[in-house]
């Protein structure tokens, strides 16, 4: 997983989250949840542990996404051309 640039991994992210039909509710949490992403990472640590089980591999990232606002409007814009 390491050795995939960051737009890989986003789009890998992205195509999971649809594939689990996650779009809707991801799209929606990760627009909410953007403005003060680094606070409630922490809590989305304790709080999104079973989501991120289903993401497998791309969990931490994920959480690693949710702290920088650029990296969510990317997985957004991702999420939705993958779920048209």
């Amino acid at each position: 997983m390491q050795s995939l640039s960051e737009e890989e991994l986003l789009e890998r992210l992205a195509r999971k989250i649809v594939e689990l039909k996650l779009d809707t509710i991801a799209t929606f949490f990760l627009s909410s949840f953007s403005p003060m992403g680094r606070v409630w990472t922490q809590l989305a640590r304790i709080y999104l542990q079973p989501l991120l089980i289903l993401l497998g591999e791309y969990g931490e990232f994920f959480l690693s996404v949710l702290q920088d606002p650029e990296k969510v409007e990317k997985l957004v814009s991702k999420i939705e051309k993958l779920s048209e």
